[in-house]
């Protein structure tokens, strides 16, 4: 019996040893698992902080599609009033094209009453001694008139007096 003990304390033991090392690899084990979650609960942080970054990013993107909605119904309205704007340029465009063309058409108006005013300056400078002697005639002409129109006054006085002398002529 006494082996029978030692056999059974052997097994006993060697039991326990089993136990024992079976415990601590278990506690090995359960220490891995232990760090492994603990790793996971940093990476979860992270990623919840990761998270947190996207959502707030997001929130930033809405608000940045916000902005360039908003910007580009402003742009909508800018490229209206350009158009409007390149549409009133092309109109002053086509009004001063008008004027260079009148412009043009009266600068050559000019320089062809300019050639007839020369042409009848010309014609002018030779018809001048010819005016100045018409202007001498009509003034002798005057003078003759002016005395003639003494002499017939001279006639009418005279013929007056005489008929006043006469009885039969009664004229006014």
């Amino acid at each position: 019996m006494n082996i029978f003990r030692k056999t059974v304390s052997i097994l006993a033991v060697l039991l326990l040893s089993g136990l024992l090392i079976n415990g601590i690899t278990m506690t090995q084990q359960l220490k891995k698992i232990h760090a492994s979650l603990e790793d996971n609960i940093d990476a979860l942080a992270e990623l919840n902080e990761v998270q947190a970054a996207i959502i707030s990013k997001n929130e930033e993107l809405e608000r940045m599609v916000d902005t360039l909605d908003s910007l580009d119904q402003g742009l909508g309205g800018t490229i209206n009033k350009t158009g409007q704007t390149l549409a009133y340029l092309s109109s002053v465009v086509d009004y001063n094209a008008d004027s260079l063309r009148l412009n043009d058409h009266m600068v050559r108006f000019s320089q062809h009453s300019g050639t007839n005013i020369k042409s009848v300056r010309f014609s002018l400078a030779e018809v001048e001694p010819y005016l100045k002697q018409l202007d001498q005639i009509l003034r002798q002409l005057a003078q003759t008139a002016e005395r003639d129109q003494r002499h017939l006054e001279r006639i009418n006085r005279a013929t007056r007096q005489m008929n006043t002398k006469i009885p039969e002529v009664n004229l006014p």
